[in-house]
């Protein structure tokens, strides 16, 4: 009876624990907005002083069906960064199997699945790139505005209003739940308690877009000292891959990616 006590006092402390880190007293307006703010930029100046970090991210998109249903597609992301320009990420999932380096010049990605592999010019530094395979490539990643060198800055503009709500468990650990809302995006983060204020987890909704689809990044292992070779950032593709064209989705002129000509045709003879 005793060994039955302490495991039921224990189990109800654990309830206790939780039910009191997820209904902490509520905050005026002013002051959630502040509170989120200061922690935003706490979180913000981890991340920017973190020349090298790598993490995991469980990553979880919902993708719009022709019948209007939604479908949801995840996989985990392993990703290593080095300031201001080199980059190296492995994606697992049921439907890819893939690996990417960024290396200040250009971006190469391999399809382990398809036996294939691209390359194309890329800027020099990783903020420039972001911004470059958002408007030239087409390709969003929810969590990149906490990859640039100021993810505040990146988060927050003008228009975004919304700060702390509560405190609730990512991962088994509290963390500090934010909301905020804005003309095309609304986001939640949710930052841990620790000193250093890491991101535990990130969900956007998009507004702007059909039927509203929502993605959302669940962080773990982060390491603000990994330890990296002289391989790491270096693309390693299969001899037996064949390589395809990068589909560039241009809107704007861009000048701060050099693309060389194509060769100009031979003349029949």
């Amino acid at each position: 009876m005793r060994v039955r006590w302490r495991l039921t006092w224990l189990a109800l402390t654990a309830v206790a624990a939780i039910a009191g880190c997820s209904r902490p007293e509520p905050l005026t307006p002013q002051a959630a907005a502040a509170k989120g703010d200061a922690l935003l930029r706490q979180m913000s100046k981890t991340l920017a002083a973190s020349q090298t970090f790598s993490l995991t991210a469980d990553e979880m998109r919902e993708q719009l069906l022709p019948d209007g249903k939604k479908r949801q597609k995840t996989f985990t992301r392993a990703v290593v960064i080095r300031r201001p320009n080199s980059v190296m990420f492995t994606d697992k999932g049921a439907e890819q199997d893939g690996t990417g380096w960024y290396d200040g010049a250009h971006l190469t990605l391999v399809s382990h699945r398809a036996k294939a592999w691209a390359r194309g010019p890329m800027p020099a530094t990783l903020d420039e790139a972001l911004d470059f395979l958002s408007n030239e490539y087409a390709f969003q990643m929810p969590a990149a505005d906490l990859l640039y060198s100021s993810p505040y800055e990146a988060l927050v503009t003008e228009d975004t209003k919304g700060g702390w709500v509560d405190v609730q468990p990512i991962g088994g650990k509290p963390c500090d739940h934010l909301s905020y809302t804005h003309a095309v995006v609304d986001w939640e983060l949710w930052v841990s308690q620790d000193e250093r204020k890491l991101p535990c987890q990130i969900q956007l909704t998009y507004k702007g877009a059909q039927g509203k689809p929502s993605s959302r990044v669940t962080f773990r292992d982060w390491n603000l000292a990994p330890e990296i070779t002289a391989k790491t950032f270096t693309p390693d593709v299969p001899a037996n891959y064949q390589r395809i064209r990068i589909l560039r989705h241009a809107t704007v002129e861009d000048t701060s990616a050099t693309v060389r000509p194509a060769p100009a045709p031979a003349k029949a003879k």
